[in-house]
């Protein structure tokens, strides 16, 4: 409300007499006089009902929120000033000739049972108008259960505010009322609405200090209020003391705490509740909660809660997860190695007549590892049968597991040579991650073979990824490596960047005279191509320019800003520093050697 400060510990706050701390702002507010009228020089009865309605105005908004603008436009009245919306007698003609009316014909008993559902509901106009009735045209004196109205019609979320609290209970203390533990509650109720700590904190000591006990209702606003609050330790805290003192919890309550546990990531702790609540029995919890929670819990990849929620509402027929929920489902599964859960999220996507994608089998082949291999070799063969190619990263999972033990990738040859006498069409992805094993373990000469033999399981040759791996494979055997380069030109095997990329390494490391020669031949054709070597390559092309006195070296230099060459400034560094030099002490330098640029970039 425009006409309300901030209510905490800043505004240097007043305490009255029942230690309720209230916003200093309130002090220009809280004179004896209003409107002209001065309440000391009145009748009992008169003061009484001119402080009533100064109370009612205090905690009545402005007129400057557009809401409060909008509802009075909807009524059909004229808008008003901000001086005429704090009057008493200003307000909705058309509002007040219907409501006004209509409150006068009621009995006492049911103009209070009225009083009661218009604060409940937060209703600021029917409240004024019904006090307006009780307090001066029937001559009621303002007592505990006005001023419990005026607390509890704060729990409007639009028009209400702890701050108008704090000024409601100024007036009783002004009045000489005393705080009961029904106020204390109201107040409880309007800060589970609109959050205040401080003031949540000094209520809940006053009840204590006046041996006043949290009713079932106080004990969930105060837990709601601290949830608002983000106090969501605090406020599990406080429902396990429920528990402990035996408070029933709602379902909704439970419902709200979960929601806001998700948001934070805390799926331990929302697993522990929703264990707790139905092992207790409890056989209606909502499922938007079992929804939201399971696609929290696989969007984060947390396989227990992950695992509870899919087996408790999918696997039983209650929920049908979306396509998207899937997935996350899947990858879960796969991070963690749980084949029975991909299996079962498979089987869930086969039953709408999903067509499965790459990720889907990618995903679900990694959570057959490491303890199935030979079914993950299998997916690799249904993949081709199912028209989806698999790539080389599709065998990640697979080349890590294989590099874990010598004995591996034998293993898993043998099961290919299997797979294929049993008429399964073989993926040359599939040889080709036993070939970057062998090679990985420093068997070049079995990976060798095995590409000799490769024809046997794939008729359809071998691919570009195929003599990538081999050429990683060639360091210090040029020949072996033009060998299978003419391999590849009698194959029809184009190549990519990263086969010049190791042609050019395997021509750096030779011994022999001609094989700068020849990786310059390669870095030209690569060029021509329309591609460059990785800037580990280029730098040990430029360290052994340097080392053989080999002025080509300023052909590494970039084009434009945009070329991924060589900076001219770092040739020209690394020339003052290593031109020539390999006549002596460096005439056995290493790749390894030639590679590192630490120095360089020093």
């Amino acid at each position: 409300m425009a006409d309300i400060v901030s209510f905490g510990p800043r505004n240097s706050p007043k305490t009255g007499q029942n230690g309720i701390a209230h916003p200093s702002s309130y002090n220009k507010k809280d004179n004896p006089k209003r409107g002209g009228e001065d309440i000391a020089n009145t009748g009992p009865a008169q003061s009484d009902v001119l402080r009533a309605n100064q109370t009612i105005d205090r905690v009545q908004p402005s007129n400057g929120r557009e809401r409060r603008a909008d509802q009075q436009a909807s009524l059909g009245a004229p808008q008003r000033t901000t001086s005429q919306s704090l009057n008493l007698d200003a307000g909705p003609r058309h509002f007040r000739a219907l409501h006004g009316r209509r409150y006068r014909e009621l009995s006492g008993e049911e103009l209070h049972d009225e009083l009661r559902k218009t604060s409940a509901a937060g209703v600021f106009p029917r409240l004024r108008e019904a006090l307006r009735v009780l307090l001066e045209d029937r001559g009621e004196k303002p007592g505990r259960k006005h001023y419990q109205a005026l607390l509890l019609v704060n729990t409007s979320p639009t028009l209400g505010s702890a701050p108008g609290v704090a000024r409601v209970l100024l007036e009783m203390e002004e009045a000489g009322i005393a705080l009961d533990s029904a106020t204390y509650h109201a107040v409880l109720k309007v800060l589970a609405v609109h959050p205040d700590y401080l003031f949540r904190t000094q209520i809940l000591e006053e009840l204590r200090q006046r041996w006043f006990t949290l009713t079932t209702e106080g004990w969930h606003d105060v837990i709601v209020g601290l949830l608002r609050d983000k106090q969501i330790e605090s406020a599990i805290a406080m429902l396990q003391s429920a528990r402990q003192v035996g408070i029933p919890i709602p379902p909704w309550l439970y419902d709200i705490i979960i929601y806001n546990l998700c948001d934070v990531g805390e799926f331990d702790e929302v697993l522990s509740m929703l264990r707790f609540r139905v092992d207790n029995g409890e056989q209606l919890i909502s499922g938007t909660v079992w929804y939201y929670f399971l696609d929290m819990a696989s969007s984060a990849l947390h396989h227990t809660a992950t695992l509870y929620a899919w087996r408790k509402r999918v696997e039983t027929g209650y929920l049908n997860p979306s396509s998207g929920m899937c997935l996350n489902v899947l990858n879960t599964a796969a991070r963690h190695g749980d084949r029975l859960l991909a299996t079962d999220v498979i089987r869930v996507l086969g039953n709408r007549s999903q067509t499965l994608q790459l990720y889907h089998y990618e995903a679900l082949l990694e959570s057959y590892l490491p303890s199935d291999l030979p079914t993950a070799l299998l997916l690799l063969t249904l993949m081709t049968s199912n028209g989806v190619q698999p790539t080389d990263s599709s065998t990640r999972p697979i080349f890590l597991h294989l590099r874990q033990a010598s004995h591996l990738p034998r293993t898993a040859l043998s099961i290919l040579k299997k797979l294929r006498t049993q008429g399964r069409h073989i993926p040359i992805e599939a040889v080709n991650v036993v070939i970057e094993s062998y090679i990985d373990q420093g068997e070049f000469d079995i990976a060798l073979e095995t590409y000799k033999t490769l024809h046997t399981l794939c008729p359809s040759g071998p691919s570009t990824s195929t003599f990538n791996a081999l050429f990683r494979g060639c360091r210090g055997r040029k020949d072996v490596a033009m060998f299978l380069a003419s391999e590849m030109v009698a194959l029809k095997v184009s190549p990519d960047a990263l086969t010049y990329d190791s042609l050019i390494l395997v021509c750096l490391e030779s011994s022999q005279e001609e094989a700068v020669d020849d990786g310059w031949r390669y870095f030209e054709e690569m060029r021509r191509a329309g591609w460059r070597p990785q800037r580990d390559t280029a730098m040990a092309m430029a360290r052994k320019c340097c080392q053989i006195g080999d002025e080509r070296i300023w052909r590494l230099q970039g084009d434009n800003d945009e070329d991924t060459g060589i900076e001219r400034s770092l040739l020209q560094k690394l020339v003052n520093e290593r031109w020539m030099k390999g006549q002596g002490g460096m005439k056995n330098l290493t790749l390894l050697d030639m590679i590192d640029t630490e120095d360089v970039w020093a």
